[in-house]
C-alpha cells in the first residue's frame, strides 16, 4: 500500500522535490515543502523495507559520521570545514538559536552545581564551538568527536584562546567514537561531569555510549543528555539521515533514565520535557555515587 502510495501521480510534485533535494543538499525548501518530500520518502523507503531505520554496520556507521565534510553534495569538503569553523555565526536566526540553545545548557551545568574551573568532557562535540565558549567561560574542556575534520578544527579553537592569552590546557580535543570514548581519555583525570548536546541520538549504539559515559565520570560526577530530540523526531528527520547519511532517530525520554539507571547513576533529574508528547527535546542528567565517606 505504502508503495503504491508512493508512486501514485498524486505523490509526483514531492517524488521530483525529494529527488532534486537528494542532488543538492541545501535547495531551499518551505516547511511544507520539507514536510511532502520527507513523507514521500517514507512512505517509498518503508515499501522497500528501509524504514524505520535499521543500523546494522557499525564500521558503515562510523565511517559516514568520519566522512561527513565530504558527503555534502552541495559543497567541497573544504567548504563544508569553512562553514563549520565560523559555527554558529550562519546567519542571525541561527546564531539566536545556537546561542539560546548554548546559555540553557549553562543554566543547566549551574543547576547541577557546575561552574567555572569544572572539569567537563563533551561527547559528539563535532567542530567544537560549544566546547570552546564553555573554555571561555572558565571551564575546563575535553570535547570528543570521532570525525578527523573537526579535530583539525578543535585544534584552531586552542591556537585561538592561546593568543587571546588563555592557557591551552583549558581545552583540548580527541578523536574518539561516543561508544568508546572512556577508553580515549583512560589517561587523564576522571570528570566533574560529562555532556553530549543534540548528538547522542547520531551514536550508532547510544545505550554503549551512555555507560561508557559514565566510566568518565568521577565519583558524584553528572552526566547530562542536553537537547537530545524526542520520538517523532525519527519522522521528522528522515529526510535529513537519507541527505547526511547519518542517525537521526527520536529519543524516549523513560528508556534514556532507564539507562542512565542501568549504568549506575541512580539520582536523575529531569529539567525537560514536564509533559512528554513525544515532541519536546529531552534534558536530562545522571549522578554517579559519591565516594565513601
Amino acid at each position: 500500500m505504502a508503495g503504491w502510495v508512493a508512486s501514485g501521480p498524486w505523490c509526483a510534485p514531492a517524488r521530483r522535490l525529494m529527488e532534486r533535494n537528494l542532488a543538492r543538499y541545501d535547495l531551499p525548501l518551505s516547511h511544507a515543502g520539507k514536510l511532502a518530500a520527507g513523507s514521500w520518502l517514507i512512505l517509498r523507503d518503508y515499501a522497500d523495507g528501509r524504514f524505520p531505520p535499521r543500523f546494522e554496520d557499525q564500521q558503515a556507521a562510523y565511517r559516514a559520521e568520519m566522512e561527513f565534510h565530504s558527503s555534502m553534495n552541495s559543497y567541497t569538503r573544504e567548504q563544508s570545514i569553512a562553514g563549520h569553523v565560523v559555527k554558529p555565526f550562519w546567519t542571525p536566526r541561527m546564531f539566536s538559536g545556537y546561542t539560546r540553545a548554548f546559555t540553557r545548557l549553562w543554566e543547566v551545568l549551574q543547576a547541577l552545581d557546575l561552574g567555572p574551573g569544572a572539569r567537563l568532557l563533551e561527547l559528539g562535540c563535532g567542530a567544537g564551538w560549544m566546547t570552546e565558549f564553555l573554555a571561555l567561560g572558565g571551564f575546563s574542556l575535553v570535547g570528543t568527536t570521532i570525525a578527523p575534520d573537526d579535530i583539525a578544527i578543535g585544534e584552531g579553537r586552542v591556537r585561538s584562546l592561546v593568543a587571546r592569552g588563555l592557557p591551552a590546557e583549558r581545552l583540548q580535543f580527541r578523536q574518539a567514537p561516543m561508544e568508546s570514548v572512556d577508553a580515549a581519555v583512560a589517561d587523564l583525570p576522571r570528570f566533574d561531569a560529562v555532556f553530549v548536546f543534540e548528538a547522542l541520538h547520531h551514536a550508532y549504539d547510544w545505550q554503549a555510549a551512555i555507560h561508557a559515559a559514565a566510566r568518565c565520570l568521577k565519583p558524584g560526577g553528572w552526566l547530562l543528555l542536553a537537547n537530545e530530540p524526542n520520538r517523532l523526531h525519527t519522522f521528522v528527520s528522515y529526510r535529513v539521515s537519507r541527505l547526511t547519511n547519518t542517525h537521526e532517530i527520536g529519543m524516549s525520554g523513560p528508556a534514556l533514565r532507564a539507562e542512565l539507571r542501568r549504568a549506575g547513576l541512580d539520582e536523575i533529574r529531569t529539567f525537560a520535557p514536564r509533559l512528554d508528547l513525544r515532541i519536546t527535546a529531552h534534558w536530562v542528567a545522571g549522578r554517579s555515587a559519591p565516594a565513601p565517606v
